[in-house]
């Protein structure tokens, strides 16, 4: 008996080193002279792989290492896709009897690397349904006679479920800088492509917290097209709803995607944007704002446009004003064109602020001196950077928004004009009219603006022009207007005077 249980012990010992042990010491050759030639023959693609190993617990499974998979004759220095690791899970019984059937795909650190081509295609298009030109040229794998793979006889299953762990995402387009992103997650359960399928999906990109995605796939092999459907996008503490079409991939993948919410937190829209220099990182915004993105056009000529109305949302720029806003603004950014984001926008809007104040430190100075030297008290001259309502009209187009109506008042000013103001490195060309109210009209005349001239209604109206970087701008009379009203020269010069010498130095 003890004989027995020792024979027993030894042959569960055996077994266990086979099940253990000896699967990590056996590289599958013929595994790799099987099916490399078939997935080269399929992708028209160089793969080059590393060991492949077999385990068999805790879960059967084939581990390759070092994936290499080479781009195109049209890109022979570019590596189309390469991993640190792939792992097919398997199924035992099926493994037994000379079958792998992959119940699961894990794709550790995968890199991908896309290149654009000057007519929108991607170095991928041909893995969508056109066949590759020139892809026999590439060298491939030699087969040995009389043993090339035929994908009906060979013994393997597709997985119906994916997972990529910790990937890279990287896009190329000549004359731009890459696009890079990491950390990418993926999981997709389900896989088919009779019927939509789940995944869920995120990323990390710099100056933004973890983007996530998730809903539903349906892919349509035979319109080469992809549908999002009912997918939410979380992003800075969002959860947006999401749809999309992709199609023609086989060629310029075009596509239409749409992100439409109303009473969305604004600070993190603007955080968001923010990263991309489409907004001032030092706005302080919060409040409710109905919103629509979309992206549209083929992959060459993409546009993004933004509509938000907002809804009494508080505004805090440290270079503008403070106050609650309400209004509509369009942005359009087309993505294919040269130049930076600046250059590129285009847009339009109306807003109107209210119970607010200027914030520029350096205009705020320079308008409370003014006002001062008119005659105004310590406490006018506050309230003459203040606003009951502040409205706006503007247009936006290269690199310039172009501010077609401006109108501020308060206590003691009315101001109406005009101007523009530069998107990239802020530069200002107002030009106002500044409008006393009767009360502070009457007091200016015991101050040294006596010789200012008055409106129809009695007020002192000077025409103003506010020019220069807005972090330090300047404000002086406008002389020309100032003469086509009438103001004399001698009248003008003093005029000149007075605001050179109120603002030398500054």
């Amino acid at each position: 008996m003890k004989k027995l249980l020792w024979i027993g012990a030894g042959l569960v010992f055996i077994l266990a080193a086979v099940v253990f042990v000896a699967p990590a010491f056996l590289d599958l050759g013929s595994f790799k002279n099987t099916y490399l030639p078939l997935v080269e023959d399929t992708i028209h693609r160089r793969v080059d792989v590393g060991e492949v190993r077999l385990r068999l617990v805790p879960t059967p499974s084939i581990r390759l290492s070092s994936l290499k998979v080479w781009d195109t004759p049209d890109f022979p220095n570019n590596t189309f896709f390469a991993a640190e690791q792939i792992q097919l899970r398997l199924k035992l019984w099926p493994l037994l009897r000379g079958r792998f059937e992959v119940t699961e795909l894990v794709l550790d650190k995968p890199v991908v690397s896309l290149l654009k081509q000057s007519d929108g295609t991607f170095n991928y298009s041909d893995l969508a349904g056109k066949k590759a030109q020139g892809a026999g040229k590439r060298e491939t794998r030699k087969k040995a006679a009389g043993k090339t793979p035929d994908a009906g006889a060979i013994p393997l299953a597709l997985p119906s479920r994916l997972r990529i762990r910790d990937g890279e995402f990287k896009l190329e387009t000549k004359g731009q800088e890459p696009v890079r992103i990491f950390g990418v997650d993926l999981f997709m359960e389900e896989f088919s492509a009779d019927r939509p399928f789940p995944y869920r999906a995120s990323f990390d990109y710099p100056g933004l917290k973890t983007v996530a995605l998730e809903g539903m796939l349906d892919y349509r092999e035979e319109q080469a097209e992809l549908q999002f459907k009912d997918n939410r996008l979380r992003i800075h503490d969002l959860v947006l709803p999401l749809n999309a079409t992709v199609s023609q991939l086989a060629a310029v993948p075009r596509v239409n995607l749409t992100v439409a919410s109303d009473h969305v937190e604004a600070k993190p829209i603007f955080d968001i944007l923010s990263v991309f220099g489409l907004a001032p990182a030092d706005t302080e915004i919060s409040g409710p704002l109905d919103l629509r993105l979309t992206v549209n056009g083929p992959s060459n000529s993409l546009v993004t446009q933004v509509r938000s109305k907002f809804r009494d949302v508080k505004v805090h720029g440290k270079r503008a004003l403070k106050g609650s806003l309400s209004g509509e603004v369009s942005i359009k950014l087309p993505l294919g064109g040269g130049g930076n984001a600046a250059q590129r926008l285009q847009g339009d809007g109306k807003l109107n602020a209210r119970d607010g104040e200027l914030t520029n430190v350096d205009l705020i100075d320079k308008i409370q001196r003014v006002t001062g030297m008119i005659g105004l008290s310590k406490q006018a001259r506050r309230e003459a950077t203040t606003f009951k309502t502040l409205e706006s009209e503007f247009t936006i187009g290269g690199g310039v928004a172009d501010f077609k109506r401006l109108y501020l008042v308060n206590p003691q000013l009315e101001v109406n004009g005009h101007g523009t103001m530069t998107l990239d490195r802020p530069v200002l060309d107002m030009r106002l009219d500044a409008a006393l109210s009767s009360a502070a009209s009457a007091r200016s005349g015991r101050g040294r603006a006596a010789t200012f001239f008055k409106d129809s209604q009695g007020r002192v109206v000077v025409p103003l022009k506010i020019t220069g970087r807005v972090e330090s701008p300047s404000v002086s009379l406008d002389s020309e207007r100032a003469l086509k009203r009438g103001v004399g020269g001698n009248v003008e010069k003093g005029l000149g005077s007075f605001f050179k010498n109120l603002f030398r130095g500054k």
